[in-house]
């Protein structure tokens, strides 16, 4: 088991964490595109989840299930600097860190089990399970922001990152509309992205 657990952490560290978060993005807009191709009509009435269900459904359900590992790499290297910094704030790091675990492996979850209208056990297990992911989002999310503003390797500006992604998970979260969930989407993606090239940019 510990060789196997070395051996593990010796192909993830072959490539540096914050390209992960571009990983995450690029396999979840990857996989989004794919599914959209293949699912005839689909415009903005449609929920994301819908294109787990369609013809390009196991692509969209790939791309979330590595979107969210990926993303859970970065994130963790992120706590790792902050950690490593000694910001004489602990428990909110801890509690960081708990809910982001928690966020990435819901949002792995939402590409396992898909949003089936015709099962409704199915169709609000998955909705349970993107609630959890995004309330866990909100909490890390502000988190992070907090702990940015206190850094002094991440800059001032950085720290308003995470609240961007908030501010577009908070309306979805009251109204369950397809368009807030693209907007949220999008919020989501801006924000791994734009962490992951202020790291690469700044070699942290």
């Amino acid at each position: 088991m510990e060789k196997l657990k070395t051996h593990t952490l010796q192909i993830v560290n072959f490539i540096p964490r914050p390209y992960y978060g571009l990983l995450s993005v690029f396999v979840g807009i990857a996989g989004d595109i794919i599914a959209i191709l293949l699912f005839p009509d689909f415009d903005l009435s449609y929920m994301i989840s819908d294109l787990g269900t369609g013809l390009g459904g196991i692509f969209f359900n790939i791309g979330t299930f590595l979107s969210g590992i990926f993303a859970l790499l970065t994130y963790l290297h992120i706590v790792e600097i902050l950690k490593n910094e000694n910001i004489n704030h602990p428990k909110v790091l801890k509690i960081g860190k708990v809910f982001a675990i928690n966020s990435c492996v819901f949002f792995v979850l939402i590409g396992v089990i898909p949003s089936v209208r015709s099962n409704i056990i199915l169709f609000v297990v998955h909705g349970a399970i993107a609630l959890i992911s995004l309330v866990s989002g909100i909490i890390y999310l502000s988190c992070f922001s907090y702990l940015f503003f206190k850094s002094e390797k991440f800059s001032g500006l950085v720290g308003y990152l995470p609240l961007i992604a908030v501010s577009c998970i908070a309306p979805f979260l009251f109204s369950w509309h397809p368009v807030t969930e693209w907007i949220m989407t999008v919020g989501i993606t801006f924000w791994v992205a734009a962490i992951s090239i202020y790291m690469l940019y700044r070699k942290i």
